[in-house]
Parts: C-alpha cells; sequence; structure tokens
C-alpha cells in the first residue's frame, strides 16, 4: 500500500491500465479466438457431412435409376437366346448378335442417354461387344453372385485422348433353369457422376472425391488420379461407414469427412484445408496479444477489427448453412425424379405387351382390344404437348378412348361428322380435344349419376377457322356459369394469361384447353360454350388451318 501512495498518477493510470483492461482484454482475446475457431470448426465439419451425406443420396438414387430402368433386359428373349448359345455355333451367333444390335441397343439408348454402351458374357463362353477396349474381364461374373447389381467402378483407360466411364453390371439367370448364365456390362457416362460431384465445398482448397468399392478413385479434381488405389495410410482411416478425421500434410492440417453408401459402396470424401476454413483468425490472435501490450488506441482498433472478423465469420456460417440447404433441395428433386422413373411409360408398354399377348392367347378380342387402345393413348400421351399436330392424329385418339369408354358403357354412342380432307388440313397440339370429350363424361354425366349415353363430334370449315362441335347429352352446368366462362375465353388478354393473373375456376381443363390456343395461335381461336342446360352441352373449338398454324 505504501509504494502505491508514493506513485504517480500517470503510473497509477498506467497499472491500473494494465491491470484492469490489457490482461483482461487479453484474455479474453485469447478465448475468444480460440472458442471461435472450435466452433467455426465444428460448424463447418458438421455442415460438411450433411453435404456429403447428400451427395451419397444423389449417388444412390442416380444408380437406383439405372438398376430400375434396366431391370427386364436380362429376361429379354434376344439375351435368354444368346446366353444359351454355343459359341461354337458361329453363324447363330452371329445372326443373334447382330438382332442385339439392330433391335435391342437402340431401345436401351433411347431410355437412357448416358449409357454408352452394353457388353455381355455367357457362362458357355459367348462375348458380346469390343471388352478388350475397356480392360473388361469375365471375372464380373464372380463378383455378381452375391449382388444382381453391381458398379464395377471407373473404366481403365487413357483420360487425355479417351473419356472416362463408368460401368455397372447385371446378373443373367437362364428362364429355365433359375441358374447365373452370364453377365451384362453396361459403360455409362461419367457426366452424370460429375455434375453431382461438381459442388463447392467449405474453403478456397476444399475438394470432393468419388471411391468405389476396391478403393479406387472414380472422381479426382485430378484427372491423373483417377482409377487410381487410396494409399494405405488413407485407406487405415476409412475403417468405418462414416466419420471424419484431421490429416496433417505440408500444406497444413485437412479435415476429411466421408460417407459410404450401403446401396453403391461408393464412398464419397469431403477434403477442406482447416487453415483457409478458419481464415485469418490465427493471425488476428497474435495481432492481439501485440496489441494489448501496446497502447490503448491500438487495443481499440483491434477490438474494432474483431467486430469486423465477428461479422464475417457469421456470415460463413450463414452461407454455409444456404449450401446445405441448396443442397438438400437438389436431393429432393433428384429423389422425386427417381420415384416418378420407376415406372415409366416403356414398362407400361411391355406390361401392357403381355397383357395383349396374354389376352390373344385366351382368344378375348375385347380385352385385346383395350390393351392395344390404351397403349396407343398412352404412347400419344407421352408425346411433345407444344408440338402442332394435324387433327387426324388428335381424332384417332379421342377415337380410342371413346371406344376405351364403350366397354365401360355399353350404351355409349359416338358420333364423327368432320370432312376427310380436313383431317390433314386443320392444325392443334395434343390433348386439344381429349380433356373437353373427358370432361364430358365426368360432369355431364358421373358427376350427376346419369349413364353415360352420347358424344358427338361435328366440324364445319370457315374461311378463317374450322370449327368443332363437341357435344353430349348430360346435364349441363349452371347459365351463371356458362356465362362466366364465355366471358373469360372473350375478354382476358393474352398478357393475363401469361402473367398468371387469371384464377377463376376451380376445374381449370376447359380454360387450360382455350389458354393453349389463344396463346400460341391468337384470337379469334380458342372455346366457346355454344349451349349448356339439363340436355346437354356444347363446346365449340376454333382451330387454325395448318398453313396458318406454321406462320405464327
Amino acid at each position: 500500500m505504501r509504494g502505491m501512495k508514493q506513485m504517480s498518477v500517470k503510473q497509477k493510470l498506467t497499472l491500473y491500465f494494465i491491470v484492469f483492461f490489457c490482461v483482461p482484454f487479453l484474455l479474453i482475446g485469447f478465448i475468444w479466438n480460440f472458442e471461435s475457431t472450435r466452433t467455426i470448426e465444428q460448424s463447418a465439419i458438421y455442415f460438411n457431412e450433411q453435404l456429403v451425406q447428400r451427395l451419397n443420396n444423389q449417388l444412390d438414387d442416380y444408380f437406383r435409376e439405372i438398376k430400375v430402368d434396366t431391370q427386364n433386359l436380362p429376361g429379354h428373349p434376344l439375351i435368354q437366346q444368346f446366353i444359351k448359345l454355343d459359341p461354337n455355333n458361329s453363324y447363330e451367333m452371329y445372326q443373334i448378335k447382330k438382332r442385339i444390335s439392330d433391335e435391342l441397343y437402340p431401345d436401351i439408348n433411347y431410355k437412357r442417354k448416358d449409357i454408352v454402351s452394353f457388353y455381355m458374357y455367357s457362362v458357355k463362353g459367348g462375348v458380346f461387344g469390343d471388352s478388350a477396349r475397356y480392360n473388361l474381364d469375365q471375372k464380373i461374373l464372380d463378383s455378381l453372385q452375391e449382388n444382381s447389381f453391381t458398379i464395377n467402378g471407373i473404366v481403365s483407360t487413357n483420360w487425355s485422348v479417351v473419356p472416362a466411364f463408368v460401368t455397372v453390371s447385371r446378373l443373367i439367370y437362364d428362364n429355365v433353369t433359375f441358374q447365373p448364365a452370364g453377365v451384362i456390362v453396361f459403360v455409362l457416362k461419367m457426366d452424370p457422376l460429375l455434375s453431382i460431384a461438381d459442388v463447392e465445398t467449405f474453403g478456397k482448397e476444399g475438394y470432393i472425391t468419388i471411391v468405389d468399392a476396391e478403393n479406387r478413385y472414380i472422381y479426382h479434381p485430378d484427372k491423373a488420379k483417377w482409377g487410381e488405389t487410396l494409399s494405405e495410410e488413407r485407406l487405415a482411416k476409412l475403417s468405418s461407414p462414416r466419420g471424419q478425421f484431421v490429416e496433417h500434410s505440408i500444406n497444413g492440417k485437412k479435415n476429411i469427412v466421408y460417407n459410404v453408401s450401403h446401396f453403391t459402396k461408393l464412398t464419397i470424401i469431403s477434403e477442406v484445408s482447416l487453415k483457409h476454413l478458419i481464415g485469418n483468425l490465427a493471425d488476428l490472435r497474435t495481432i492481439t496479444l501485440l496489441i494489448a501490450a501496446i497502447i490503448l488506441v491500438l487495443a481499440f482498433i483491434n477490438f474494432n477489427k474483431m467486430l469486423l472478423e465477428v461479422k464475417r465469420l457469421v456470415e460463413v456460417i450463414h452461407i454455409s448453412r444456404l449450401k446445405a440447404k441448396e443442397s438438400e433441395l437438389k436431393h429432393r428433386d433428384a429423389t422425386l425424379q427417381a420415384l416418378q422413373s420407376q415406372i415409366n411409360p416403356h414398362f407400361l408398354y411391355n406390361t401392357l405387351e403381355v397383357i395383349n399377348s396374354l389376352a390373344v392367347i385366351s382368344k378375348n378380342r375385347s380385352i385385346s382390344s383395350m390393351t392395344v387402345r390404351l397403349a396407343n393413348l398412352l404412347r400419344y400421351r407421352v408425346g411433345n404437348p407444344q408440338q402442332i399436330i394435324h387433327l387426324r392424329e388428335e381424332i384417332d385418339h379421342v377415337s380410342n378412348y371413346t371406344k376405351i369408354q364403350q366397354e365401360r358403357y355399353e350404351k355409349l354412342e359416338f358420333s364423327l361428322e368432320i370432312e376427310e380432307e380436313m383431317l390433314d388440313r386443320v392444325a392443334l397440339f395434343r390433348l386439344t380435344i381429349q380433356p373437353i370429350v373427358e370432361n364430358s363424361f365426368l360432369h355431364g354425366y358421373e358427376n350427376h349419376g346419369l349413364p353415360s349415353t352420347g358424344i358427338y363430334i361435328t366440324g364445319k370449315a370457315h374461311q378463317s377457322y374450322y370449327s368443332l362441335i363437341v357435344a353430349d347429352r348430360g346435364r349441363g352446368m349452371s347459365p351463371e356459369l356458362m356465362a362466366k366462362y364465355n366471358e373469360a375465353f372473350e375478354s382476358v388478354s393474352e398478357q393475363q394469361m401469361l402473367d398468371s393473373q387469371v384464377k377463376l375456376f376451380s376445374n381449370i381443363g376447359l380454360w387450360n384447353v382455350h389458354s393453349r390456343l389463344r396463346l400460341s395461335f391468337g384470337a379469334p381461336f380458342g372455346l366457346t360454350i355454344v349451349r349448356s342446360n339439363e340436355k346437354g352441352t356444347e363446346i365449340e373449338i376454333k382451330l387454325p388451318y395448318y398453313s396458318h398454324a406454321n406462320l405464327q
């Protein structure tokens, strides 16, 4: 106490500054930097784990699509003939290979643009395709005994000359003995895998790699590493299905996050430099220690710098969360596509062909006829909805639809009065008339508990347009609703349609047909409700002639 009394005011202020400001500031600054660094590392590792998991889910979805789209191929008659043939029978082997090339390969290529080619081996020794070019051998058959669908990994080839490919294999079972009889190897483009792996990770030097079940790189930012096997040191650290660890290198510490897919057996690895992840926090800690030992002004400046750094780090975490959310949305889209593709048109066509064959064998002409018409309806529906077609195509589609309904409603009468020469002169879009006919069944008959008794289509040529009248004998709409429809058909402008400003009706079928015609061909084309009462409904469709449609 006596020493304190002998100190000058300046010395006391200096001592107070050091004891009550510099020391706490130094201590708080050190703790703040340490905790901030640790928190940011943990947050980045967490979001990086989420990113790797979502990328692996996207790979699962992609290869599940491949598996679904190729599941019927091993049972194809041509492939079953191939695996049963003796390879020494050169002539028959040549004939079946030619048929596979001419008939089967175009269908596979149409279904999956990412399938470059495919190759087959039979247990009897038969080989289809130039397997030597891609270093494929028959040992793949052994690896498929436990799993009928296997991802083989990247093809060994010269990336600088020939593009890289990934191969997947399917086991072929003999449809008589049900024993493994061969294998199909599909060669896939790398583009889907590259698009999945081409994501921005955390840190300037972060990147994603993909490793196959044999611990070889399928994807690496350095193409020279494609096909290389992971080092023993790295493999020892990938001992569990998922995890993360820190690895030391000449460039500093790196955080490694990995995830192994149970379905594909592929491993996605994310590597992020902790130095770039943390940014300038290490340098800032050193500056804080120096500033705490100097003067108040420099300490104040450093304090401001800390606030700016906090703002930057908050933005880093915010951006990281946005990236994680974006990746989650992409994964949901991929999942939806995978679910939608599980039942595709080709599967339905094949199924309907089987039903038709069974009906023909059973001599049931009614079922066979309905099956063929239903297949035609499906093929027509999957066509380009924006393509301008002739009236003949749409009328054929409506006739198929109505004949199927006639099997359901025995007393249904279908009348079609259109000049033959007009069928190839009038233009329209796919599914222009059929929705209106379907509307008659639903709203004219079924919703009122009435039997479907008649659909009548009449055409009449005018100088500037062609008029089609679709009529039924069901119960029509109220005069108020009919007036509301006709007012909208007449008064709503094309710009309002484009701006989606019109939301007038709970049932938008008629409005959709009208807006498509009006937006594509202009006035006066579109719909008009001519009559709708207790005796039925008549709807007029004004369509352009084909030469007029081409000028739009």
